[in-house]
């Protein structure tokens, strides 16, 4: 749309939405040249017709007028030759944890927009250029609140094949076949080939269809004029490629014109869809995670730590509001192999539906693995389903009555999975026919609902063999049964098996074994029971889970015994020797070097990555992990023996820079970058005023003019420069967004500033970046200028005399260099 209006002469450097009402005759006019051209679908003039964005401009309470509007022109100008796809953009802002938006406050702003575009006659909702797969699940429940219409979802893709939160393209499409949305996909961002991949990994997991509308390229500066280089012909030809890797939609975003659409036509008309054999399983996702359960997966290891029953530690915290031991647990079960996290705040006398919102956000922010969330709570579940990222599991919905009509439902909205619980309002059947005819009732509810059968884990439960061995024998044969019956993943809470008998990990392991022979898909256990974990492992080879054993060679190539073992053993060896040489009146010694081992055994990488000892190093390991209230004790702590700068270079600003380094080797994403940064930012504040006490300043790195350019209201990424530029120790003076030439001059003169970072994410505002620049030079200001955004290259940066940003690490590193300072 951009490219059109630009090239009917009009200019586009404020909401482009206003035109629906101010130059209809174009809009339409637009409209039809695409029609005509071919088009299936055309998309309507609200990309950012959301009250966020309309809010740069002063259009927030004109949402509804403008939406309609444009779902008005566009349905006049297809006069029934092609539907018409209500565009629903990106607000411009992350929903937390990542960001300040709760999810409620984001489905209520695309509801606003969403129920317009309905009542105006859209026949479908486009939710498109998402980098957020969480933004995007609040426009999902937005449409599905206020309107029955089919839903398709497009998120935009780097170069490295993620989003821009890290996602990568197979996870999207899991997420995404929870909603049971009428296509998944990828526009925006990258060139035709560049998407062949993105739809392959997407075409391998799922068989919802696929939407894939890509750019006519990267833009170039030709001749003074921004445009984008590949001709149709491109599409032509790439189409083709599209379709073999899985597409069912195609179509151009940014620079395609009705030619583009055209020749893509042409290139489609007489194929067919290719047909695919997705991977089987459940489908359970963090962020940028995707697990599958199921027979054909080795069996999966949901870590039950975080559960308060029989914790009294664990329970007091909770009840203190303390999730430290969440956090710990979290991470600790990771390491020790768990691929998804059972989370349970059960406690009496708290408030679970905060507590459990809480802990999830606290367990997303310290691993990446998927969540399962354990409760009975309907409100509890929905506070986790909305604060939870990507798919997790809900554990659980018995056969009662109860739990039939209030927890399914949430499941459905959310897009979630669920573990069928055999149980139903009689109790816990001792027969396995009868615990399998209850898993039976609840699977035949979801598909009443619309939960897929492959959304569904069966959990026939488990007694203990102490009081019904019986009942054990019942178990695995249950297992078998819902295997045979039904084929839908298993899995058990396996140490109840064990529960009065004792050394409990014998029993638990052996049963864990015979399960696994019987159909058990993943069991909810300990991982940091080395016995269970290594018979978890050696099972799936026995059973055929394990393909060429390939898990179990990886695993334990150089196995050797659990540390604890070999010190056990050695420990008691010692002590008969010691007890032999005093009882015969020698002289004793103990040499103590325990906590040592243990550090080596853990694996600390603390040390090689220079960390500083003492409390420095707690600060500095609280810069890594992200713990933004953790890290306010020790800074504290360091004041008394340490000068802020000190603890500002030593600590902060070297644990930035390992942060740095993990994300450029894709170690870590943007999310959790953001949340060193903002740990970083926490420490600043309490150093700045221990600084200003004494009538001092932190010494900065230099100033540093930022702005979004005249016509352009995007702002994430150049927000997310400015928190790492700050936390570098620079000076940053935000001028907003939308800023006109003339302001960015009169700020860099006023704040005597030392280089300028200017950012642009549509097209059409690129020229304003040249014109920025050319203004600074007007104005005898020959100081060093940074450009970055979505749209911007290298060569075009070097054109228009900038220097290329790239991303926000990238971005720190060239100011440092530009600003001759020692990286």
């Amino acid at each position: 749309m951009g490219t059109m209006l630009m090239k009917k002469g009009l200019d586009v450097n404020f909401a482009p939405e206003l035109l629906n009402v101010e130059r209809p005759e174009v809009l339409i006019e637009i409209h039809r040249e695409y029609v005509e051209a071919g088009a299936d679908i055309i998309e309507t003039n609200t990309f950012g017709s959301n009250r966020i964005k309309l809010s740069h401009y002063g259009l927030e309470d004109r949402v509804k007028e403008l939406t309609a509007a444009g779902v008005k022109l566009a349905k006049e100008a297809a006069a029934g030759r092609a539907l018409v796809a209500l565009s629903v953009g990106p607000t411009g802002v992350f929903v937390e944890p990542v960001g300040d938006y709760t999810f409620d406050e984001m489905v209520e702003i695309f509801k606003e927009q969403i129920e317009a575009g309905a009542e105006a006659g859209a026949d479908l909702i486009l939710i498109e250029t998402m980098s957020d797969t969480k933004e995007a699940k609040a426009a999902v429940v937005a449409a599905r609140e206020v309107c029955d219409l089919p839903v398709m979802v497009s998120m935009t893709y780097q170069e490295d094949g993620r989003t821009l939160l890290g996602t990568p393209p197979e996870v999207a499409a899991a997420i995404f076949e929870g909603f049971d949305v009428a296509a998944v996909g990828a526009n925006c961002s990258l060139g035709p080939e560049s998407f062949v991949e993105i739809v392959r990994k997407m075409a391998e997991v799922t068989e919802t269809p696929i939407i894939v509308y890509a750019n006519a390229g990267l833009p170039v500066l030709r001749d003074g004029k921004t445009i984008y280089p590949e001709p149709p012909e491109t599409f032509e030809k790439v189409a083709v490629e599209l379709i073999k890797a899985g597409a069912n939609i195609i179509g151009g975003c940014c620079g395609t014109t009705p030619e583009h659409i055209r020749a893509i036509k042409r290139a489609v008309k007489n194929l067919k869809p290719a047909k695919r054999n997705p991977v089987r399983g459940v489908k359970v996702a963090s962020r940028t995670e995707l697990v599958f359960i199921g027979s054909d997966h080795p069996t999966r290891i949901i870590g039950e730590r975080i559960n308060p029953t029989g914790k009294k530690k664990l329970q007091e915290a909770l009840k203190k509001g303390d999730f430290s031991l969440v956090k710990e647990e979290a991470k600790k079960q990771v390491e020790e192999g768990a691929e998804i996290l059972d989370v349970n705040v059960g406690v009496p006398g708290i408030d679970e539906a905060e507590a459990m919102e809480k802990a999830v956000k606290i367990v997303m922010e310290t691993v990446t693995v998927p969540i399962m969330i354990d409760s009975k709570n309907p409100e509890a579940i929905e506070r986790a389903l909305k604060m939870c990222d990507g798919r997790p599991i809900v554990n659980s919905c018995s056969g009662e009555e109860k739990d039939i009509k209030e927890i399914l439902p949430l499941v459905k909205k959310y897009g979630a999975n669920v573990l069928a619980l055999g149980i139903d309002d009689e109790g816990l059947k001792e027969k396995a026919e009868d615990r399998v005819a209850v898993i039976e009732r609840i699977i035949n509810e979801c598909e009443k609902v619309g939960i897929r059968r492959d959304a569904v884990i069966a959990d026939v439960l488990n007694l203990a063999a102490s009081a019904m061995q019986e009942a054990t024998v019942e178990t695995l044969k249950a297992i078998r049964l819902v295997k045979e019956k039904f084929g839908v993943a298993t899995t058990l809470g396996v140490s109840n098996v064990s529960f009065g008998l004792p050394a409990r990990s014998l029993i638990n392991s052996a049963f864990m074994a015979m399960a696994i022979e019987a159909g058990l898909d993943s069991g909810i256990v300990n991982p940091g029971d080395s016995r269970m974990v290594e018979t978890i492992y050696a099972s799936d080879v026995l059973v055929g889970k394990d393909r060429g054993a390939t898990r179990y060679v990886e695993k334990f190539t150089g196995y050797k015994p659990k540390a604890e073992d070999r010190e056990c053993r050695e420990l008691l060896k010692k002590i008969c020797t010691l007890t032999c040489s005093f009882l015969e009146g020698k002289k004793v010694s103990v040499e103590v070097g325990g906590e040592e081992r243990k550090k080596e055994e853990k694996g600390e990488k603390a040390e090689e990555e220079g960390a500083p000892e003492g409390v420095l190093g707690e600060i500095f390991k609280k810069v890594i992990e992200g713990d933004k209230e953790g890290i306010l004790k020790p800074t504290e702590e360091a004041l008394k023996s340490y000068e802020p700068m000190e603890i500002s270079d030593r600590a902060l600003i070297s644990a930035l820079d390992v942060v740095g380094k993990r994300f450029e080797k894709g170690e870590i994403f943007l999310p959790q970058m953001l949340r060193s940064a903002q740990a970083v930012q926490a420490a600043f504040e309490i150093l700045k005023k221990e600084m200003k006490k004494k009538g001092k300043n932190l010494k900065t790195s230099g100033k540093i003019v930022m702005a979004t350019v005249y016509g352009d209201v995007h702002e994430i990424g150049k927000n997310i420069v400015i928190t790492m530029l700050e936390n570098s120790g620079f000076e940053v003076v935000d001028l907003g967004t939308n800023v006109p030439p003339e302001k960015v001059v009169e700020a860099v003169k006023r704040e005597k500033a030392d280089l300028v970072g200017l950012s642009a994410l549509m097209t059409t505002t690129l020229p304003a970046m040249e014109d920025t620049i050319k203004a600074l030079r007007e104005a005898g200001l020959d100081i060093p200028v940074i450009v970055g955004g979505a749209v911007v290259t290298p060569e075009y940066a070097e054109k228009i005399g900038g220097h290329y940003g790239g991303d926000a690490q990238e971005a720190v590193k060239i100011v440092k260099k530009l600003l001759g300072i020692e990286d």
